[in-house]
């Protein structure tokens, strides 16, 4: 198939660069500072990491002292894991490259990521990418799955050209892009089969992302 699109909107860990994130161990250390103070994790162990601290902060909203101080130990852990793992993040090969093709060729790009600001940047002042807006959960107000992330970033785009596929590797990005019209892109990390998407169907499946030009005209 063609992708008949103007934007390509872009997941980052996993998608574009290598993932070196230890969300399990992220998770592990959130439900610990969770556990500090006083709420019961058991509900939580199935839930993402931020929708574990929004969960855990909409429960201490009538406790203002212990919600902000909850806030900052666990927004202070997770930016800590993120920015070490930054410093071993690589780009896919053929990325940086499909990228400028993709510019060249006239297309819009976006970065949408669940990733901080901060992470971000350390891994893009190691290996430069184009896009032509980055939003990261520093950015906005509401993070992916919420369809307002990827709304946020076509915003960037004149109105006659916001035809977007979005592309990761998570059943989520696929999920999200499908909420918001988009045209879908599975991208397959090294090892995984396309099992990693049963379920929620994208419109494309990709073994490496600058494959994506093979589909693009």
């Amino acid at each position: 198939m063609m992708l008949n699109v103007d934007v390509f909107l872009f997941d980052f860990d996993g998608t574009l660069i290598e993932p070196t994130i230890d969300f399990d161990l992220m998770h592990r250390k959130v439900l610990k500072i969770v556990r500090d103070f006083g709420v019961a994790d058991r509900s939580l162990r199935q839930l993402h990491t931020l929708e574990t601290v929004e969960t855990v902060e909409a429960r201490l909203r009538d406790d203002h002292g212990a919600r902000e101080e909850f806030l900052k130990r666990v927004h202070a852990s997770i930016l800590d894991l993120e920015l070490e793992a930054a410093e071993h993040a690589h780009a896919y090969p053929g990325v940086p490259e499909m990228l400028d093709e993709l510019a060249t060729r006239g297309f819009g790009v976006g970065i949408v990521t669940r990733n901080s600001r901060a992470a971000v940047m350390r891994i893009l002042r190691r290996f430069p990418l184009h896009y032509d807006v980055l939003l990261t959960r520093d950015d906005v107000a509401h993070v992916k799955p919420d369809p307002r992330h990827l709304l946020r970033a076509l915003e960037h785009f004149s109105e006659g050209r916001r035809r977007a596929a979005m592309c990761g590797d998570h059943p989520m990005d696929v999920v999200v892009g499908k909420r918001i019209g988009a045209l879908t892109v599975g991208v397959l990390q090294p090892g995984m089969s396309e099992e990693r998407f049963a379920g929620v169907d994208p419109d494309l499946v990709v073994s490496h992302p600058p494959e994506l030009l093979e589909y693009v005209g």
